[in-house]
């Protein structure tokens, strides 16, 4: 399951938590000490900036552009500890990074002598790309879960780094209590073994394929940035809205959306964006989408937010 093309995991190193959250917490935990920094995307995981808050890590935002993380904002940001970093369906972007890219944030991480946690969570909806672990094998921990693959309420995390951090790492998950319940491990490995999360992850491609389609017919004509294998979408949204506005203007129609600030590390003006998750079931989908492009289009005074 976690095996991608050019790489396959070490199952000597292979850790399990009861997450990915956990997962990237435990390896957090062991790379980077208290008051110690890690570089990470412009915009990223939120749920990482929350565990950074409770091991004491200083975050660096590192600049991306189209393609992702740009490997000179690396060597340009000064003493780091470790990076953390989602090359393949960045959350929230989009992004997936080409091999060039990979290839070339692969040799700074090496020259620098830095660890990088690289978070695959979503790669299974993207195969193909060459993972860093591949790349740069000694110093990668690859993070990635069950939960998104099969459904939220099976969590299990994976953890797997290279030989001379997994005793680290492993302590760092006892200590902060994130082993795996007995029952999603047995329940894994069942699925795993009996090609069920095979047969998932096929379904789910094909179901985020769809969406996308939608979210391309629906939102035509705006700034929308999406992979066609991704379950969200990064809406640079026209003027004169802006993201905090235009959640409030979507909560009181009932529908969900994130502002970029949510993601947003630096302490400067976070883009004019909203993430939307795609996952809703199609019937539920389609009209809130048509919803939202009315919105946008209806301008700010029509919705009273002004």
């Amino acid at each position: 399951m976690l095996a991608r093309d050019g790489w396959t995991p070490d199952r000597d190193t292979l850790l399990f938590t009861g997450s990915g959250r956990q997962a990237i917490a435990a390896t957090l935990g062991a790379l980077v000490p208290i008051g110690g920094r890690l570089g990470v995307e412009a915009l990223t995981y939120p749920v990482v900036r929350a565990i950074a808050v409770r091991l004491g890590i200083e975050l660096v935002p590192l600049a991306m552009d189209a393609d992702g993380l740009l490997p000179d904002a690396v060597r340009a940001a000064g003493r780091l500890d470790a990076v953390y970093v989602q090359p393949t369906l960045h959350n929230p972007l989009g992004v997936t990074m080409s091999d060039r890219r990979r290839a070339d944030l692969a040799a700074v991480l090496t020259e620098l002598d830095l660890p990088v946690v690289e978070d695959t969570i979503y790669a299974f909806l993207r195969p193909g790309p060459t993972p860093l672990a591949s790349l740069a094998p000694e110093r990668t921990v690859l993070v990635d879960s069950l939960s998104k693959r099969v459904a939220p309420g099976l969590t299990l995390g994976f953890a797997v780094p290279p030989p001379a951090r997994r005793d680290t790492i492993a302590a760092a998950a006892r200590s902060g209590g994130w082993a795996p319940q007995g029952f999603a491990l047995e329940a894994a490995t069942r699925l795993m073994a009996g090609g069920i999360v095979a047969e998932l992850e096929t379904g789910k491609r094909a179901a985020a394929a769809a969406r996308q389609e939608l979210v391309a017919d629906l939102l035509a004509g705006f700034a929308v940035r999406a992979d066609p294998g991704s379950y969200h979408c990064w809406w640079e949204l026209p003027p004169p809205w802006r993201a905090e506005t235009f959640v409030a203007a979507a909560a009181r129609r009932g529908i969900a959306v994130t502002p970029a600030a949510a993601f947003a590390v630096g302490p400067g003006h976070a883009p004019n964006a909203v993430r939307l998750a795609l996952a809703a079931p199609v019937e539920v989908l389609t009209p809130a989408l048509a919803v939202l492009a009315g919105i946008a289009r209806s301008g700010v005074g029509d919705e009273g937010t002004e």
